[in-house]
């Protein structure tokens, strides 16, 4: 019995994965090891830089799966790849960005309950660990893409017409809900989703989740908008010195944030009051916040993250956790 590089669970692994991580990150088939190492990743990141789909200031690049080989391409990757970061001077604690995204996922998916893109911990030729995530933007059966909108791009702002700084400050992630209410059919559900996301965001210091990291998507053959699976998600507070959230929660915040000075659950209560949240179903959302503790810090305790790094985690969550719940009514 060993720890799962997808799940973190003690299981009997497979080339470090279990049966279910196997089925759900790679569909089944065992991935030979990576043939190339972290210097190599960065030659040919180099050289697809300027055919590849994705973006973002972190380092990664896309991966083709094909014959059990995972293999860098420029188009029709299915995975992403990062590895520790290495040219970011504005990072701190480096060596822990592969493992707190990787808990920061399992948390959202395994805790919170929320639909979230698969991932792992996987190794490069020389031993050194990096993260992948498997492309949620495709049909596995025919490859197609789907067409995926982020809501920067939604709520029609760019720097050209808000500014270098548009994806943090141009809207409010009630802009945000509101938008899932106007474009996605099911938009009940999608609304308790996206809830759920801010509130664990604003729990586990995740001070990032900015306009192009949320988006919706539909398949080739659906005229429905979804919201796409949770990605790029993690404690940045360990790695910047950043905002409470990426963005603003509200355009008029309660009074209890005048007097705090930060979001709190009157704040979250309201919020929920916009996007049409019924009463038991905020309530059941707001149980599972505060229901949660002991799991996270399992969790965490159970990652491959530094020492140190589990500690602040711990600490940062356990701070957020309470400034979230001041002034919770105890009936409640």
């Amino acid at each position: 019995m060993s720890k799962c590089y997808g799940c973190l669970e003690d299981k009997m692994l497979k080339d470090n994965y279990c049966s279910s991580c196997i089925k759900e990150l790679f569909s089944g088939t065992v991935p030979k090891p990576l043939s190339f190492d972290r210097e190599e990743f960065y030659v040919a990141r180099k050289n697809l830089a300027s055919r590849m789909s994705i973006s973002g200031v972190q380092d990664k690049i896309s991966l083709s799966f094909e014959n059990k080989e995972l293999k860098p391409t420029a188009t029709n990757g299915k995975y992403i790849l990062k590895p520790v970061p290495r040219n970011n001077d504005e990072l701190e604690n480096k060596e822990d960005v592969i493992y707190n995204e990787h808990v920061s996922m399992l948390i959202s998916k395994k805790i919170f309950g929320l639909n979230t893109a698969a991932c792992g911990i996987i190794k490069f030729s020389d031993g050194e660990n990096a993260y992948i995530t498997k492309r949620f933007d495709y049909d596995e059966v025919t490859g197609l893409k789907y067409d995926q909108e982020d809501f920067a791009s939604i709520l029609e702002v760019t720097s050209s017409t808000h500014g270098a700084d548009y994806k943090y400050s141009a809207k409010s992630y009630l802009d945000c809900g509101l938008a899932i209410k106007k474009f996605v059919s099911a938009s009940i559900p999608a609304t308790e989703e996206f809830f759920k996301r801010i509130i664990l965001n604003y729990l586990i210091s995740n001070g990032d989740a900015h306009l192009k990291n949320f988006s919706l998507f539909s398949s080739p053959d659906a005229k429905d908008y979804m919201l796409t699976p949770n990605y790029d998600i993690l404690n940045t507070r360990y790695h910047v010195s950043d905002s409470y959230m990426a963005l603003d929660l509200l355009d008029n915040y309660s009074q209890a944030h005048e007097v705090y000075g930060y979001p709190t659950f009157y704040d979250f209560e309201k919020f929920a009051k916009y996007l049409d949240i019924k009463d038991n179903r905020f309530k059941k959302i707001i149980e599972l916040a505060k229901s949660s503790e002991n799991k996270i810090i399992e969790l965490v305790k159970k990652s491959f993250l530094s020492d140190s790094a589990k500690s602040f985690y711990i600490q940062k969550y356990k701070e957020r956790l309470k400034m979230f719940f001041y002034g919770y009514p105890e009936e409640n």
